[in-house]
């Protein structure tokens, strides 16, 4: 295909690639894009990368859209995102909210995208890896038998068997499908700033007249300390992303893999000093933390 050929608006596959570049660079909106990145806001497409080894995202769904025809023109992905990639050279399937389209509210298109991800990871023994942060259900999109059977939490994932590891991170305000991602998760990290709520405040003063903010309702204090609904609380976005993938480090890919093994090292010598962090009374308490970091391999203990 020549050059001209490829800039005549009459040629469908350049038209198709147009389109894809278009979707996957601007979103819900360049102008909303350019203002996250102005401050300092990853888009999801940004975290996936985080994740995710460099340039290994391949990304499934792109041009779905909202069923709804007057929302048509601008709900490009339907408010999710997801495809398959590599984390330390293996094979992972990743998805999440794009909150540049309705806030990554949970309509009926992107809940079937995330669902054949999904599907995908357990047919080809992959872990799952999903990136939160959402305004929750979609309204009208979830009313009805057909909208509430598709944005409800998939029975895949409320039913786990546990064939391939899961883990979620939370980014920002998560209300809703992301929240129900967590609790289905084997693992769980929550960046310092964002909220893991079933709803949002506003529903909550509306229904009972509390009024509460979204530290107290679902801050990584409240939920490291508290509810124990998360495993890791971060400060960055950065440390996230290296939780994720340290702790997948740690596993096999699926139930029927062995896990990652270290190489043997022979030039290990006994330490004497395990034997004097461990009290030979049994009613003394000790320093576990000091006692895991010393038999450990440096750098490889996760809390």
């Amino acid at each position: 295909m020549t050059e001209e050929e490829n800039d005549n608006p009459l040629d469908p596959v350049a038209d198709l690639h147009e389109r894809r570049r278009r979707i996957r660079e601007e979103m819900g909106g360049a102008d909303r894009v350019a203002r996250m990145r102005a401050e300092g806001t990853p888009t999801i497409r940004d975290h996936i990368d985080g994740v995710l080894d460099s340039d290994s995202f391949r990304e499934l769904g792109t041009h779905g859209r909202s069923m709804r025809l007057e929302d048509r023109h601008n709900t490009p992905g339907d408010g999710k995102v997801g495809g398959e990639g590599r984390i330390d050279g293996r094979p992972v399937a990743i998805g999440g909210d794009d909150i540049t389209v309705k806030k990554g509210s949970s309509a009926i298109v992107g809940s079937r995208r995330l669902h054949r991800i999904y599907e995908r990871a357990l047919e080809r023994g992959m872990p799952y890896v999903y990136i939160g942060e959402t305004g929750g259900g979609r309204i009208p999109d979830l009313i009805g038998a057909e909208g509430i059977a598709d944005v409800a939490p998939d029975p895949e994932l409320t039913q786990r068997r546990r064939q391939i590891p899961m883990a979620t991170m939370i980014v920002g305000q998560s209300f809703g499908g992301s929240s129900f991602q967590s609790a289905f998760s084997d693992f769980v990290v929550q960046v310092r700033g964002s909220v893991l709520a079933v709803t949002s405040p506003r529903v909550f003063e509306v229904a009972t007249g509390e009024i509460i903010g979204f530290e107290e309702l679902g801050g990584v204090d409240v939920h490291s300390r508290i509810t124990g609904q998360i495993d890791v609380g971060v400060d960055t976005f950065e440390e996230g992303y290296e939780a994720v993938r340290k702790w997948l480090s740690y596993l096999p890919s699926n139930a029927w893999t062995n896990a990652p093994r270290s190489e043997y090292r022979a030039d290990l010598e006994p330490d004497e000093s395990l034997a004097g962090m461990v009290p030979l009374k049994r009613t003394r308490g000790y320093d576990m933390r000091r006692f895991s970091a010393a038999l450990l391999d440096p750098g490889t203990f996760m809390e």
